[in-house]
């Protein structure tokens, strides 16, 4: 807002002109001098003294109405602009497992938008190769997951190791493998529940695909009733209704599991051992909303003892 406007204002309100260069920390001489030029700019008389000061006339009385009315307008347009900001500045997007919303991201969430309550947040829950395929196109910011072996280098991710987790089986409660030492040749009786498995349309993204077969003929995978879904809720609903085992998913969620009757296996062998990350564009990496939600994921692990 116009500056002299503003200093208009003062001291029409107040009606004193060394009361209002004392508010608004300046020289009587410069404020007086200031009003006589407003007065000269606009050709209007805008006051006239009094033995107490001074008063407005009815130019000052219209102007002081609408001057008042820019100061407002003025006032909320500042903070409308500033509300913007904040939200371009810590709009969110995340990309998350169905474990790691459940462990500790959800967690982040709720701290992220009750110290920003104007922005937007949007999550993603999914694949991992799914969400790189989002980060790389800019439709999230960031997304947890574990690490992805043969990762393409010219993808121009970044990955930052948080944790490690062992992977386990998972079955209903009362399940004929219930009590055994599973081994990989009872598995192949039972459906292979694949929870959020990898797309095709995603798999340029990774380089060593082959191993990804081998690995699978190692485990009879392709000798046995497959069923995958991108659901937790489907998940459990296909798992409680079935002898269908969850073949490998992270241990740390046996709590959840276990409230829906849903039980770990004991395994012949030891589960898989997974590094779990943040995924990040290079470019993104210095982003102040970026570096502030991966601060609170370090303090929600630490306060959870998983770090």
């Amino acid at each position: 807002m116009d500056k002299i406007l503003a200093q208009f204002i003062e001291v029409a309100l107040l009606k004193n002109v060394s009361h209002a260069a004392k508010k608004l920390h300046l020289s009587q001489p410069t404020l007086t001098q200031n009003m006589k030029k407003l007065e000269a700019r606009l050709g209007i008389p805008l006051f006239e003294r009094t033995a107490s000061g001074v008063t407005t006339t009815e130019y000052g009385d219209l102007l002081l109405e609408q001057a008042q009315m820019m100061q407002r307008i003025y006032s909320n347009t500042l903070i409308k602009l500033e509300s913007f900001k904040e939200r371009q500045t810590h709009n969110l997007r995340i990309g998350t497992g169905h474990a790691w919303w459940h462990l500790f991201v959800s967690d982040c969430f709720n701290r992220y938008r009750m110290l920003h309550p104007e922005v937007n947040i949007h999550i993603d829950l999914g694949n991992h190769l799914r969400l790189i395929d989002l980060l790389l196109s800019g439709d999230i910011d960031l997304f947890i997951g574990h690490e992805i072996h043969g990762l393409n280098p010219r993808v121009g991710i970044h990955f930052h190791p948080l944790f490690t987790v062992t992977d386990s089986m998972f079955a209903r409660d009362g399940h004929p493998l219930c009590g055994q030492k599973v081994t990989p040749e009872a598995l192949l009786d039972f459906p292979h529940l694949k929870l959020t498995p990898d797309e095709k349309r995603y798999r340029q993204i990774v380089e060593d695909v082959q191993q990804q077969k081998l690995s699978r003929n190692r485990l009879h995978l392709t000798e046995q009733v497959v069923w995958s879904t991108n659901s937790l809720v489907s998940a459990i609903d296909m798992l409680n209704h079935s002898d269908a085992v969850l073949q490998s998913y992270p241990a740390c969620m046996a709590d959840y599991f276990a409230a829906h009757h849903i039980i770990p296996l004991k395994g012949t062998q030891q589960g898989q051992k997974n590094i779990v990350g943040v995924y990040i564009l290079r470019e993104k990496i210095d982003a102040p909303h970026v570096i502030q939600v991966q601060k609170m994921m370090l303090q929600q692990l630490e306060n959870k003892n998983i770090i």
